[in-house]
């Protein structure tokens, strides 16, 4: 009897352990990588981004192979409430500066904690509302923790990580001018 109850209980310490979704720590150092698409040059971009800064500002190294490297700047004030996601051509061995109200490939934690609480948020002037999605997502071949997000236009989605204190997105679809991007990699 003894045996069995042992068995039962790590069988599900196993399977409590193994339903876990994945959600990857960013930290300095993390590299992601992510699928661009250009809609007006129906051309797939491969974009490396490097953290290379959790402070004020956020620092992103970027690196698109055979057009250069460069870096973003994020205010913290963004990182902590900003209402637009953009993707802005950066210029190579340059810093592309966001604004206050602006960030990249994250969304800020103020829209994050709303999309929690209250399963919508406003994102570039347009409402989302947290869809019911059973696709599993992956990141490195493991299942990711990801909300996706419907814009009232239809059109617009975004998948984002479940992480409230980096809430960086897995994947955007007419969210911003002209580029979809995706998720492609990432090394703690």
């Amino acid at each position: 009897m003894k045996k069995i109850l042992v068995f039962a209980f790590f069988a599900t310490l196993y399977t409590c352990a193994f339903a876990q979704k994945y959600v990857p720590v960013i930290k300095e150092g993390t590299v992601i990588t992510y699928d661009a698409y250009s809609v007006a040059l129906g051309q797939h971009i491969p974009l490396t981004i490097t953290i290379k800064s959790l402070g004020d500002p956020v620092k992103f190294q970027w690196d698109i192979e055979g057009y250069g490297t460069g870096s973003f700047e994020i205010p913290a004030k963004a990182i902590e409430n900003a209402t637009k996601l953009v993707i802005k051509q950066p210029d190579p061995d340059g810093v592309t500066k966001m604004k206050d109200n602006e960030t990249l490939l994250v969304l800020s934690k103020a829209i994050f904690n709303s999309m929690v609480k209250d399963k919508a948020f406003e994102l570039n002037s347009q409402k989302f509302t947290v869809a019911s999605d059973t696709t599993t997502y992956k990141i490195n071949n493991k299942p990711a923790d990801v909300y996706h997000a419907i814009g009232d236009n239809g059109k617009s989605e975004v998948w984002i990580l479940n992480n409230p204190d980096f809430p960086l997105i897995y994947r955007g679809k007419s969210v911003t001018r002209g580029v979809d991007f995706t998720m492609t990699g990432i090394k703690e």
